[in-house]
């Protein structure tokens, strides 16, 4: 083999290395995507469920007399409105994280071409033929298939860091609406 056929060989062994490494960086961020998105949610059931009790108890105490009792009445039903709110929001955020996702970006697969993604597996119809296309592929032919699929997984983390976000956006005010609940509720609760 030529020294230019062995340079060639290894900068597309580079490539590939290269595209590998973005490929398992990506998949490592949506994995995290996927678990932070579960944990915010799990905070917002969390401070809804430690405050009910005292929200619950604090509703029963509301008036619209005393002045300071009133304005403490509204601040507790627009908190616990907001934290509903801020539940919604989170929830449908974390749906958009968490959802399923296919290639877009990828034409009809054509066996023996398309080799990576999850479609073009199964459109070669067994695993023999599978096999055998992967087989005589050639190294150009893989690192584009594999630079596909990157571009695929970067779009999706794109997606669920968003998703992620809106999330954390929706618990924060989750979490002041709680604040305002509980503080509200216990004030209402000594003036009973």
């Amino acid at each position: 083999m030529s020294e230019d056929g062995i340079s060639s060989e290894r900068l597309i062994d580079q490539q590939i290395q290269f595209a590998r490494h973005d490929f398992e960086n990506l998949q490592a961020l949506i994995r995290f995507s996927d678990t932070k998105a579960g944990a915010t949610l799990t905070l917002l059931v969390f401070l809804g469920a430690s405050g009910l009790q005292i929200i619950k108890e604090a509703v029963l105490a509301t008036h619209l007399s005393p002045r300071p009792v009133a304005l403490l009445s509204v601040l507790l039903v627009f908190s616990c409105g907001g934290l509903l709110c801020a539940f919604l929001a989170c929830l449908w955020a974390v749906q958009a994280v968490l959802r399923p996702r296919g290639a877009r970006y990828y034409r009809t697969p054509t066996p023996g071409t398309d080799l990576l993604w999850q479609d073009h597996i199964t459109a070669h119809g067994t695993n023999d033929a599978y096999y055998q296309a992967v087989k005589i592929a050639e190294s150009g032919l893989l690192l584009k298939n594999l630079t596909d699929q990157v571009f695929e997984l970067a779009h999706i983390s794109q997606e669920k860091m968003a998703g992620i976000h809106a999330a954390w956006k929706a618990c924060w005010f989750g979490f002041w609406c709680w604040v305002v609940a509980i503080t509200s509720g216990l004030i209402l609760l000594r003036l009973k």
